[in-house]
């Protein structure tokens, strides 16, 4: 019998016994389904946030008063770093007449308020006071109007730029430049609409108005630290630039050799690290829980291939006596074995890609498949029925003929 005809007998006695055939590959569909499920939703959340940071500009850090990623990372520096003093506007002019490697340098404030126009409002809307170099770090598209001018920046004029869904809110089916809006008890006028930039993990990021860092100061004081975001003109040199405004940083700040430093770098690059440090330990769990699923998978195929063999004996000695060969029998229940764990790794790939589908619909992860993923499912399982076939498969070769004909 050729391996053909064992993968065609295995397969019709999945379909003959089709509860004790589900009952087999259950523990190997459920290992395998996880596995894929979450590697598709780990690489889609992968690219998607490398596609978000790639959007937010490259070659850009920041300078701030504390690095919010501590909180996952080390909660008690995170602590300490409470107590870091304030960044100023004078620190960003420090950092740009000091910093040879800057492109640009800019300082900004943030917070989040309620945004009116008429007997229209909208809630939650990212306040953002910015200096005159905020359009040239990030390419901010605009559906309408303009930028906020250099000059304009400089005077502390009251304008704005806006994002869509406050212009959608604010003023449906008009043309908001020019138009008068409120926040924080000033009046500004809308210079400009950025274009749709969609959400991130379901947050809005076209909530937000962009002003001049001095009006910002009017409107909600200048108490709270800036952040600095800088920009070189080279990203190979991102690095270099970092120790650059470190070092400038702590001149500033009066800082010795071996005094801790007062505020943070930071970079797209840490919240990537960060992510796949996240990620990778997620599936390393992930495949060790899974390993213990495929291996009670196997034996419990082991098992019933044992109880099949059993089954079969006076068939197996009719075979040896007309002339089947050891190695036939052994290839044949190899042949069942593996294709019955197979057949359990298949149902868990088209399982663990309707599970990711659902949850990408019902939720902001993104999923994406990855044919590196299928690949695997299908020779693990295949490899792991061989490895518990190997047993049952030895037994029938090894049976007697006379033996097994005498069998009822």
């Amino acid at each position: 019998m050729g391996l053909l005809e064992g993968i065609r007998l295995a397969l019709r006695a999945i379909w003959v016994h089709k509860l004790r055939s589900g009952l087999t590959l259950l523990a190997n569909v459920v290992a395998v389904m996880s596995v894929i499920a979450v590697v598709s939703i780990l690489s889609g959340m992968d690219r998607y946030v490398k596609e978000k940071v790639v959007s937010q500009g490259s070659g850009i850090f920041a300078v701030e008063r504390v690095d919010q990623l501590k909180i996952l990372t080390d909660f008690d520096a995170f602590l300490e770093s409470l107590r870091n003093p304030r960044l100023k506007v004078d620190d960003a002019d420090y950092l740009r007449e000091k910093m040879q490697s800057a492109e640009y340098v800019a300082a900004e404030r943030s917070t989040s308020t309620r945004v009116e126009a008429g007997d229209r409002y909208a809630e939650g809307v990212r306040i953002r006071g910015r200096t005159s170099e905020y359009a040239l770090m990030r390419e901010w598209k605009l559906d309408a109007g303009r930028h906020l001018a250099p000059l304009e920046i400089q005077r502390n004029v009251p304008v704005a730029v806006i994002g869509h869904d406050v212009a959608e809110t604010l003023f449906p089916n008009q043309d908001p430049i020019g138009k008068t809006i409120k926040a924080g008890r000033r009046h500004l006028r809308v210079m400009g609409v950025i274009e749709e930039q969609g959400q991130v993990l379901g947050s809005n990021q076209d909530l937000f108005i962009f002003v001049p860092l001095g009006v910002f100061e009017k409107m909600f004081g200048g108490f709270n630290s800036v952040r600095i975001t800088i920009k070189v003109a080279d990203i190979d040199q991102i690095n270099e630039a970092m120790d650059e405004a470190a070092f400038h940083m702590r001149i500033r700040h009066r800082l010795g050799p071996k005094d801790r430093q007062d505020f943070a770098v930071t970079s797209s690059a840490s919240l990537i690290t960060l992510w796949e440090n996240i990620s990778s330990g997620i599936f390393m769990s992930l495949t060790a829980i899974s390993s213990i699923s495929l291996l009670i998978g196997g034996i419990i195929i082991m098992n019933i291939m044992l109880v099949s063999v059993t089954e079969r004996t006076r068939e197996i000695g009719i075979r040896k006596a007309v002339g089947a060969r050891r190695s036939g029998i052994l290839l044949q229940i190899m042949a069942e074995s593996v294709t019955l764990s197979t057949v359990g790794g298949v149902l868990g790939i088209i399982l663990g890609f309707a599970i990711a589908s659902i949850v990408a619909a019902v939720s902001p992860l993104p999923y994406s498949i990855e044919l590196w993923s299928i690949m695997a499912g299908v020779l693990v399982t295949g490899f792991s029925g061989l490895v518990f076939g190997i047993y049952p498969a030895n037994r029938a070769a090894r049976l007697d003929p006379i033996e097994a004909l005498r069998v009822e």
